[in-house]
């Protein structure tokens, strides 16, 4: 393949949107947040692949609006309701949740 041809075959996929790093950084936090990784998790991961900080703003804003993180703390707490509250605390932390979201959103469950 000469240079012309991989550059039409680039300018090709860019076109495409196959190479779209601001759609590849919403769908990887989109796909994070369905499984219920809170934000700080989702935005290290992202710094972790290159994302530009601006980029995975951008991303986790526009994720949130559709996976708020206190809807994904409830959706954790139902799955897990045989978990005490420590341990509850202590696995929502690992995810990436704030920990004022976590007591907010544990204070008006019964845990």
């Amino acid at each position: 393949m000469s240079e012309e041809d991989i550059r039409r075959v680039l300018d090709r996929i860019l076109d495409l949107g196959y190479l779209d790093d601001r759609e590849y950084a919403v769908r990887r936090a989109r796909l994070m947040a369905e499984k219920g990784w809170g934000d700080f998790s989702i935005r290290l991961s992202l710094e972790e692949l290159g994302i530009p900080e601006g980029m995975a703003d951008e991303a986790l804003s526009r994720v949130s609006k559709e996976f708020g993180e206190e809807e994904r703390i409830a959706r954790l707490i139902e799955k897990r309701k045989g978990l005490t509250r420590e341990k509850l605390i202590r696995f929502l932390a690992g995810r990436g949740f704030a920990f004022d979201k976590i007591l907010n959103i544990l204070d008006g469950v019964d845990a």
